[in-house]
């Protein structure tokens, strides 16, 4: 019979996964800006084009990863660095994301944090951005939160990675649940 400190934890293996998912989005970024890099036709600004979409998806991350780091109390998006070195140099992006991807990794790894450790986050809101608001969340909502930020920011990038006459493949900014829906009726 299996003791319990031998048998797997769920929500371990859910957090893993979450971490691994997330590592695994940011090295298909890497993967874009490098092959943009490489094989764009030009006129392809990057600065103009990816580049924001890019900087704006690694300050997200970075938003979480200063709440792990005791940076900062609360994951505040909002109050991003908007750090344009990042938007306008593809080698700075590409270093950055290495860093995410090395730092998600090895949190991956981590045994201090949980799927429900309790998070809080900030957010303005409202018709012009004039409301603030703060939330109770969880590491694994944030995650979660990240991927699907992520994707949807990748489906914009889709277009510009076509116009430049780089293709990503077909499933490059689709959501998982599109991807199993397309594969479930196939």
């Amino acid at each position: 019979m299996e003791s319990s400190s031998t048998r797997s934890d769920p929500t371990r293996e859910q957090l893993s996964n979450l971490w691994q998912y997330n590592a695994h989005l940011l090295m298909q970024a890497l993967t874009l800006v490098r092959r943009l890099q490489k094989e764009a036709k030009p006129p392809f600004g990057f600065s103009q084009a990816v580049g924001p979409h890019m900087r704006h998806i690694m300050e997200h991350y970075m938003a979480l990863i200063d709440v792990i780091d005791g940076v900062s109390e609360v994951i505040a998006y909002d109050a991003r660095e908007r750090d344009v070195l990042l938007q306008n140099v593809p080698d700075m992006a590409a270093a950055k994301l290495q860093k995410l991807i090395a730092t998600l990794l090895q949190l991956r790894l981590a045994k201090s944090w949980h799927l429900d450790t309790p998070l809080r986050t900030t957010l303005k809101t409202g018709a012009v951005g004039e409301l603030e608001m703060s939330v109770n969340t969880s590491l694994g909502r944030e995650l979660l939160f990240l991927s699907s930020h992520t994707v949807h920011h990748f489906a914009l990038l889709h277009h510009y990675a076509q116009q430049a006459g780089v293709d990503m493949g077909a499933d490059f900014g689709k959501a998982p649940a599109t991807l199993a829906h397309e594969r479930q009726n196939r």
